[in-house]
């Protein structure tokens, strides 16, 4: 049953506050019954986690900075940007187009991390410093596109790949399997050999595996045949170049054995009590307070079913004159909608989710003009700096199209076909990162499970 009010008790940073123990918790579920679905006419299907996704037109879907492990996001796009993504051990990220001198850069950033920093805090007479450089050093891959540290069982590996020349930065730890001071040089390049060549391969998002594993956004991650089920945490934001100022947050995990047995049991985002704003602390109470007068109105949380799981939804919208304020202040969007499942245990085809949507507000265009300001006491031209350029002028789409576009995605939202033991399309590796449609020579997976 659909719950619909207007001005309840509820605000924008209440889905930061609160839900980040609820709403990306994941737990036991029972499966609900899978709708058939086709996939639409010129929409691209995108492989994020273990799953399938599709949007409208041509995809864009967030990248890495040229920084050392920052998160992910989009150019010109302010607050659309997430964590880098986790597999196992490691944190990884996956940067823009780039170069060897981009490379060195950011490997000089990981040697200070690693090396650099850390003697500076001994001095040259001190026997620590002998036994560190036993254990911490830059390590030879003979690879002159790739680059190692280590800090005893701790590493940075960065590599350009050929394959689309964007860098590759994995950070974690070895096996962990024995003493940290027993790992050696020898180890590390065994590691790298055989992240290359077993584990890690590149791809474009829109490049659907054949085989079972995990997505990064711009690379894929093997489930080698026995091996124990990954963990993983995959957090990114994707929007469709149609609907520009649409962003999805896309999260998928495996499911938590701490986790609420039922999706219901979650804490509902869309009503506050006095309980909880008693339990925020420091300038939270005061936010969300200033947040629940730019309510308009909220929907649910009611059921829903997608990816093969029984879910919920709910969504609110927010007060607001169609654009940022000048300063960059306000709601920030027009909009917001969510839908969670737990996931299962045990089944990688049915992994916790969290899919949302949020209709980003553009900066008022034509930009305000420059203003004048004293500056340690002289008097300069200050331009004004948009918070958004890449979505200029862009017009957000009103409340109920927004929800219709949402409720589209959600329904595409499948496992990969080859975790189920369906016939997979393969798709030749595209020449650009981007996200573009493609024609497959044989039945899409879409098709494929409209048919059962």
């Amino acid at each position: 049953m659909r719950t619909h009010s207007t001005i309840k008790p509820c605000g924008k940073s209440l889905l930061v506050i609160l839900a980040v123990a609820g709403l990306t918790a994941c737990g036991k579920n029972s499966a609900a019954q899978a709708q058939p679905y086709l996939k639409k006419a010129g929409w691209t299907s995108v492989c994020l986690g273990p799953l399938v996704l599709d949007w409208p037109d041509r995809v864009d879907v967030a990248q890495g900075e040229m920084l050392h492990h920052s998160g992910y996001g989009f150019d010109g796009m302010q607050g659309a940007a997430t964590t880098a993504q986790r597999v196992n051990r490691m944190d990884i990220q996956e940067t823009p187009t780039a170069t060897l001198k981009n490379l060195r850069s950011i490997k000089g950033a990981a040697m200070f991390k690693n090396i650099s920093e850390p003697l500076m805090r001994l001095s040259q007479d001190d026997p620590k410093r002998v036994e560190f450089l036993k254990h911490a050093r830059d390590v030879d891959l003979n690879d002159p596109g790739a680059y190692a540290t280590r800090s005893y069982g701790n590493y940075d590996i960065g590599y350009l790949d050929a394959a689309d020349h964007r860098i590759r930065l994995f950070e974690g730890g070895l096996p962990g399997d024995r003493p940290e001071k027993s790992y050696t040089d020898a180890d590390l390049q065994s590691f790298y050999k055989h992240l290359r060549t077993e584990v890690y391969k590149a791809r474009a998002p829109q490049d659907l595996p054949a085989e079972p594993g995990v997505c990064t956004p711009f690379g894929f991650f093997r489930q080698g045949n026995g091996a124990p089920i990954m963990d993983y945490s995959i957090e990114i934001p994707v929007r469709s170049l149609k609907y520009p100022s649409l962003v999805f947050f896309m999260h998928v995990r495996p499911a938590d054995k701490a986790a609420p047995a039922d999706v219901r049991d979650l804490p509902d985002p869309n009503h506050v009590s006095k309980e909880d704003i008693k339990a925020l602390k420091g300038m939270e109470p005061l936010m969300l307070l200033q947040n629940l007068a730019n309510m308009k109105q909220t929907i649910g949380p009611e059921p829903i079913g997608f990816a093969g799981q029984a879910g919920r939804f709910f969504a609110r919208e927010y007060i607001h004159k169609g654009v940022l304020d000048a300063s960059g202040d306000g709601p920030g969007a027009a909009y917001e909608m969510q839908a969670d499942v737990l996931g299962v245990q045990g089944k990688p085809d049915m992994p916790a989710i969290t899919l949302k949507m949020a209709a980003m507000l553009p900066d008022p265009y034509p930009y305000p003009p420059p203003t004048k300001e004293r500056i340690f006491g002289m008097t300069k031209t200050v331009p004004y700096v948009p918070v958004r350029p890449a979505i200029k002028g862009v017009k957000t789409p009103p409340f109920e199209e927004g929800q219709a576009y949402f409720k589209q995605v959600l329904a595409s939202v499948r496992p990969l076909p080859a975790l189920v033991g369906a016939k997979q399309e393969v798709i030749k590796p595209s020449q650009s990162g981007e996200a573009s449609s493609t024609t497959p020579a044989s039945p899409s997976p879409a098709a494929t499970e409209a048919k059962r």
